[in-house]
């Protein structure tokens, strides 16, 4: 990959990454800032929570385009090293969007559509312990970081690639970095759970 490739790779990722459909939606629908309500956080989860199916399906469909446009533009540039690239600044972006203050959500929806563009077998082996994590436990949160501990492994035992392991590692601990509030939470044992009952603290 070129210094040029990666240059445009970065800046692409993250302007798309920047697009925040959290709070974008919350905005456009209800002129209210998801950021003010429930847990704080501009993701699916606390979209869901607060705004109910109808328009976290709109989240849902902003993030997993942003997310594959992304990682489509690094693919094309610089191949599987390109879809890291674009997948560690796309959920930079959604971090710390540029254009709502660099306050965002964690990054999970879109890291999960990254792993699908990178390799079925890393996405579904991280999918499986996202799912049977919830299922159990009902905590989203755990499930996330779970998934994204399995990437670097998996991205290891699939590749047997340092640079690309490396990028997964790095890109993981963001993610659980993110959690870190979640994971108190869960070692006191009072991290919310999930419900697929929506208290849509927010309202028309």
């Amino acid at each position: 990959m070129t210094l040029t490739h990666f240059a445009i790779i970065a800046v692409c990722a993250y302007l798309l990454g920047s697009l925040s459909f959290a709070i974008i939606v919350s905005k456009l629908t209800l002129g209210k800032d998801i950021r003010n309500y429930g847990s704080g956080n501009a993701g699916l989860t606390n979209a869901y929570r607060t705004m109910g199916a109808k328009k976290t399906l709109l989240v849902l469909l902003g993030d997993i385009a942003k997310g594959a446009a992304a990682v489509s533009i690094g693919m094309v540039l610089a191949g599987p090293v390109g879809k890291l690239t674009a997948g560690i600044f796309v959920i930079l972006g959604h971090m710390f969007p540029l254009y709502f203050g660099f306050k965002g959500g964690k990054g999970v929806l879109v890291g999960a559509v990254m792993l699908a563009f990178f390799d079925w077998r890393v996405f579904g082996i991280a999918f499986v312990l996202f799912l049977l994590s919830v299922i159990v436990t009902k905590w989203i949160s755990l499930g996330s970081i779970l998934g994204a501990v399995s990437f670097p492994i998996t991205t290891w035992v699939f590749y047997r690639d340092p640079v690309l392991t490396a990028m997964a590692l790095g890109m993981a601990a963001v993610v659980v970095f993110m959690h870190r509030s979640n994971i108190g939470r869960i070692i006191r044992g009072k991290e919310n759970k999930f419900s697929f009952k929506s208290k849509k603290t927010m309202s028309d």
